[in-house]
């Protein structure tokens, strides 16, 4: 995709975190943003916003991840729209704590 940026981070040759970041209509959008605890999670969205420095950078969080709602509060986000996720059927069996930032709507 052009303008987009994806990350990993890794440690023994093992996936902990990936991230992407990608030029948006306005600014720039980060989704997905995955990772195994919150350092790994901060490290990933700092390198996204070392990419569009200057710029508007919006990420998507799902807000029952209370590790992605102090992420975003320490680099002082601003709330910007809500939205909410529904099921036909039950929820999937997903582990939330590792979503920091969802993969965007705008995708497919």
């Amino acid at each position: 995709m052009p303008e987009s940026k994806a990350l990993k981070y890794t440690e023994n040759n093992s996936i902990l975190g990936y991230a992407v970041i990608r030029k948006a209509e306005t600014g720039y959008k980060i989704g997905p943003l995955f990772a195994n605890n919150p350092k790994i999670a901060e490290e990933l969205f700092k390198s996204c916003l070392s990419i569009a420095p200057n710029h508007s950078v919006f990420l998507d969080i799902p807000t029952t991840n209370l590790n992605a709602v102090s992420l975003v509060k320490k680099y002082k986000g601003k709330y910007v729209f809500e939205c909410a996720r529904m099921y036909y059927g039950p929820s999937p069996k997903i582990i939330i704590n590792a979503i920091y930032g969802i993969t965007t709507f705008e995708l497919g």
